[in-house]
């Protein structure tokens, strides 16, 4: 995946999303993402699940990739 990435030009953006990997009424029996997965807060609603933050640079290319747990608020 690192081939994919661009180059810094000096203006970046970020942005993160939330993935759900089950309802929140699963917890207790959910094991596919048990390590990754955490219960966390939008702005919206509660999920369980990580969030996926991406960097791109001006002409959309990736700068940087990151997975949080769901409690990163």
């Amino acid at each position: 995946m690192t081939s994919r990435f661009g180059q810094c030009s000096g203006i970046s953006f970020i942005d993160s999303t939330k993935i759900s990997v089950c309802h929140n009424r699963r917890i207790g029996s959910h094991q596919v993402m048990a390590e990754f997965s955490a219960r966390g807060k939008t702005r919206v609603d509660w999920f369980y699940g990580f969030k996926l933050h991406l960097v791109i640079n001006d002409q959309g290319e990736l700068l940087k990739v990151q997975n949080h747990g769901g409690q990163c608020g």
